[in-house]
């Protein structure tokens, strides 16, 4: 359950996510709150902050705003990219942690993308059976999907989020501030995930994010109201259904393909944002060859995208031999099922759903 307060160009979100209660704020400047929250939700606790090497003037402002409420802060920077998800990375992160004295009682802040969000989320739920987390998303698609709902974890060689753990945090800040020196891919990235959502979500919210003007201006009038719209949805699912045993799946859409095609074709080629692209396209197929979905809704999504600068077309020399490999390691599938996400039409989901597998290669085929 959330139950959104609008403030001006900010907004207040609740989740409400089994025991855990916290807020999410979404706007400009909103890291200034972050010594207020901190006191009124984590008073006394040090800081384990990690941070990506991409985003050290953000990290240091959110580390001054820490230092000048009194709170020890002990800083780690990662590198950039998904190449950082690795359990060699955990352990050093908490190693680092048990030599600067972190316990129980301190809290994690994690400050950055997607990777760092989901790397640093681990670190809170394992070092010391768990401590308390912070995540400050500074990328778009950490904003609307990673950062809230609290899956968190790192990869294995064979496949991606294999060992990770549910942890919720104390509460989250979204300065949308971050996103205007992100570049311009990365926020297409993380517009990839927003059109999910208005197929998820509605044919209201469909059409909306149909119409959003491309090249993408955060500081639009109603980009931070569309964040909002995006974690709303993503919170009121997981709120029904933290540990995904049947209504989260639904947030899957599109991945099934898209993560085959992360790990098929080399993490770091098609970012995930690319790769989830070209997932929604294959999904929106597959619906249209399984349960008569209308082929419209494929060609809108896809003018969308295109227009958006994300890709439309998968590179030939990434096998579909591969992809289908990823797709059965994939933790959704099971041992005889794709295990995919349907849209009839937005907002008319259906979830474990297992094609054919020659209609699946058909609409990985279409990509190229």
């Amino acid at each position: 359950m959330t139950s959104p307060d609008e403030h001006g160009a900010h907004h207040l979100v609740w989740g409400e996510i089994g025991d855990a209660h916290f807020p999410v704020l979404i706007g400009p400047s909103q890291i200034d709150r972050l010594g207020q929250l901190w006191d009124e939700r984590l008073e006394g606790a040090a800081a384990l902050l990690i941070s990506d090497a991409a985003v050290a003037a953000y990290a240091g402002r959110a580390r001054d705003v820490l230092v000048s409420r009194g709170i020890r802060v002990v800083d780690v920077v990662v590198p950039s990219g998904e190449g950082s998800k690795t359990l060699a990375e955990l352990e050093r992160i908490c190693r680092i942690a048990a030599q600067n004295g972190i316990r129980r009682a301190d809290a994690v802040v994690a400050v950055g993308g997607g990777v760092v969000g989901d790397l640093a989320g681990f670190v809170a739920a394992s070092y010391q059976r768990g401590i308390r987390l912070v995540h400050l998303p500074t990328t778009l698609l950490a904003m609307v999907d990673s950062a809230v709902g609290g899956k968190t974890g790192v990869d294995l060689p064979e496949a991606k989020n294999y060992v990770g753990a549910i942890w919720q945090p104390e509460f989250v800040v979204m300065d949308t501030d971050s996103l205007a020196t992100l570049p311009a891919r990365e926020l297409s990235c993380g517009f990839a995930e927003v059109i999910k959502y208005g197929l998820l979500n509605s044919y209201e919210m469909f059409a909306h994010v149909e119409a959003w003007p491309a090249p993408l201006d955060p500081a639009a009038d109603g980009f931070v109201a569309l964040i909002r719209d995006c974690v709303v949805h993503k919170l009121n699912v997981v709120g029904q259904d933290e540990r995904e045993t049947g209504l989260r799946a639904s947030l899957n859409l599109g991945h099934t393909v898209g993560h085959g095609i992360e790990a098929a074709a080399g993490y770091g080629r098609y970012h995930h944002g690319e790769a989830i692209s070209l997932g929604l396209l294959a999904a929106l197929r597959v619906a249209h060859e399984t349960i008569g979905a209308a082929l419209e809704w494929r060609d809108r999504t896809l003018q969308i995208l295109a227009r958006h600068g994300l890709p439309t077309q998968l590179a030939s020399d990434v096998s579909t031999a591969a992809i289908l490999e990823a797709m059965q390691r994939d933790k959704k599938a099971s041992a005889s099922s794709f295990n995919m996400v349907f849209v009839q039409e937005p907002g008319a989901v259906l979830l474990r759903q297992d094609p054919p597998r020659d209609v699946v290669i058909a609409a990985i085929e279409e990509l190229r």
